[in-house]
């Protein structure tokens, strides 16, 4: 027999996993929103093809092809990244370059598009990131 006790219980049990429901999802959606802004720009095709020579032409000089340079600092395989390991990190270095280093600001030499898909390639050299 149900009486209002009972009746009252269960919809505060009722509310209560909507609720938590709800704020798992909230909490997922948060999450994919930071990571998202960590990931920067979606570059396009043509941004990606240009990407690649500018790092033939550009940064394999100092980086070496496949991104495993001797010079510790300027090795991209090794999984240590002094400024960061994040798309972004990696944009932000990339377009501000490092001060007292050889590595000069490009934010003005290429798009953000350009810069974001330098930034993935980079990252691709790590074994770790993949």
């Amino acid at each position: 027999m149900l009486n209002a006790r009972t009746v009252g219980t269960a919809c505060l049990a009722l509310v209560m996993m909507v609720g938590t429901g709800s704020s798992l999802l909230m909490a997922q959606a948060g999450k994919k929103k930071a990571a998202a802004k960590a990931a920067g720009p979606v570059p396009t095709a043509a941004e990606i093809e240009s990407a690649e020579e500018i790092y033939k032409t550009k940064c394999a000089v100092c980086h070496t092809m496949d991104g495993n340079s001797p010079i510790p600092n300027m090795n991209f395989s090794d999984g240590e990244w002094r400024h960061g390991s994040t798309v972004k990190d990696v944009m932000s270095t990339i377009s501000n370059g490092v001060q007292g280093t050889a590595m000069m600001p490009f934010k003005t030499s290429f798009s953000e598009g350009e810069i974001a898909a330098l930034a993935r390639k980079v990252r691709s050299f790590d074994p770790k990131l993949k």
